[in-house]
């Protein structure tokens, strides 16, 4: 075809159609040849970044419930801990009692050889090793007073300024249960006159 030949068909064509031969859109420039494979690195980088986001997102979640669960089971422990122990003061309270008793029997048998004697003790010994697996311990009542702790049921007084509130004798047993007292000492303290 001839210039003019070609200025023709190029007058008789619609704007479309020229665009239709080139195989580009009406408003669209033709890409360069390595432009699609930049659009497809982009949208890659896109999905990256946000596969990581979502990888920190679980990363987080299952930080706060590995927390969630430590603290869980810290204080499923803690509860348990604490009911054993109202449950072991319960029953160490009521049996106190049945303890005392067989103190009050060992003191009151005159022969500490006679096998009466021997048999409450041995039973005594066994009943307070059993309390003490529950946790039981003795109050200590050497040294000062302390009205936490001890429960002044005798005063004797002293002329000696260093007495002054040292506990003197025992007259009852205390008992300790865990940190809580089940039952103050009763004891004879000293005062200075």
């Amino acid at each position: 075809m001839s210039d003019n030949g070609m200025k023709m068909a190029a007058e008789d064509c619609e704007p479309g159609d020229i665009e239709a031969q080139s195989g580009t859109a009406p408003n669209e420039r033709p890409k360069a040849p390595g432009a699609e494979r930049a659009d497809e690195l982009g949208h890659m980088k896109l999905r990256l970044e946000e596969r990581s986001r979502e990888s920190e997102e679980y990363k987080n979640e299952a930080a706060r419930a590995r927390a969630d669960f430590y603290n869980y089971r810290t204080r499923v422990e803690r509860d348990r801990a604490r009911d054993r122990v109202l449950a072991a003061e319960g029953a160490v309270d009521a049996l106190l009692p049945v303890l005392d008793n067989l103190e009050r029997t060992l003191r009151a048998v005159q022969d500490k050889e006679s096998p009466l004697y021997k048999g409450v003790a041995m039973v005594q010994k066994q009943f307070f090793s059993a309390l003490q697996n529950l946790g039981l311990q003795v109050i200590d009542t050497s040294g000062r007073f302390d009205p936490s702790k001890h429960e002044a049921l005798m005063v004797t007084d002293v002329n000696d300024e260093l007495e002054d509130g040292l506990v003197i004798e025992e007259l009852h047993r205390g008992y300790i249960l865990g940190e809580k007292v089940l039952r103050a000492a009763g004891v004879r303290i000293s005062r200075k006159a």
